[in-house]
């Protein structure tokens, strides 16, 4: 089952991005994922849950909480 996993993600430079990016990408079971530095959204597509990603995230030291709208 494919989910969407949207979290704010506190990145303060193209350094912080990169490595939320590089996480990412090596991540069994993201099909997709997009990494907005300016509004601090992270959005993953795949099966994965939305704990693995926050999990995964938080490993590079960056404050991850739920996105609100």
């Amino acid at each position: 089952m494919t989910n969407t996993v949207i979290l704010k993600v506190a990145m303060m430079c193209t350094g912080c991005s990169g490595a939320v990016e590089r996480v990412l990408s090596k991540m069994e079971g993201v099909q997709s994922f997009d990494v907005n530095l300016e509004t601090q959204k992270v959005t993953v597509v795949g099966t994965v849950t939305h704990e693995e990603v926050v999990t995964k995230i938080a490993k590079t030291g960056k404050a991850v909480e739920p996105w609100s709208d």
